[in-house]
């Protein structure tokens, strides 16, 4: 998975740094700011920060496996190919919920840049630590069933990341359309998390962003 990932990591990171000025708060991506004020709280506020914290956790992860420690290339590379299939049902779904490509006047490559980032970052905030905890709270240490308590994880997983698109916490004003649709396409990517894992799920979200962030340049503006 970090191997997956470090390419998707370095590439936001590095665009962030090199381009500030399209990367404003406004724009920037959200979970990302939120783990960047927790760790503030605490006086750590590298801009590298974030991105610490996903090899961190992904290489205490493997250490808790007892794996072995080596990596399977074959399976690395196929995993971006099956991102891109993973993202064609969340495609799909957008051309049939009539939403408004946003306005955006950033170059297309900050805007490919901010969609990867989104994805990194959402899916290891609303996925992977989100229903990890929720996990633990309510299978491990409450011992309820685990089915019950996983559907709930989803569920609750899904209204956060939906909500944190629109004010006071993102920049959208509500709209029950929008809603509907990211907290549909948040159980999608939930499902992808649990059965797949988080690079899957994060690799997921990042090519639809990406492919939006294209077909919104090139195509759907003629």
């Amino acid at each position: 998975m970090l191997v997956f990932l470090l390419p998707l990591i370095l590439f936001y990171e590095f665009a962030s740094f090199a381009h500030p000025g399209s990367f404003v708060r406004a724009d920037r991506v959200i979970a990302f700011d939120v783990m960047w004020r927790f760790f503030a709280l605490f006086g750590q506020v590298g801009v590298w920060t974030p991105a610490l914290t996903i090899i961190a956790i992904l290489f205490a992860t493997q250490m808790a496996s007892g794996e072995k420690w080596s990596v399977h290339w074959k399976r690395v590379l196929t995993m971006y190919p099956e991102s891109v299939v993973l993202a064609l049902p969340l495609l799909l779904m957008i051309w049939a919920v009539p939403l408004a490509a946003a306005s955006h006047e950033a170059p297309v490559l900050d805007r490919v840049a901010l969609g990867i980032g989104a994805g990194v970052y959402e899916e290891l905030v609303f996925r992977l630590i989100l229903i990890s905890l929720i996990m633990m709270i309510g299978a491990d240490l409450l011992h309820y069933d685990r089915k019950n308590v996983i559907i709930c994880a989803i569920a609750v997983s899904s209204l956060l990341f939906a909500a944190h698109h629109h004010r006071p916490f993102g920049a959208d004003a509500f709209d029950p359309v929008r809603f509907i649709f990211r907290t549909a396409a948040g159980a999608y990517l939930a499902a992808i998390f649990w059965y797949r894992g988080y690079a899957l799920a994060a690799g997921c979200h990042a090519a639809y962003n990406v492919s939006l962030a294209v077909l919104s340049a090139f195509v759907l503006r003629g």
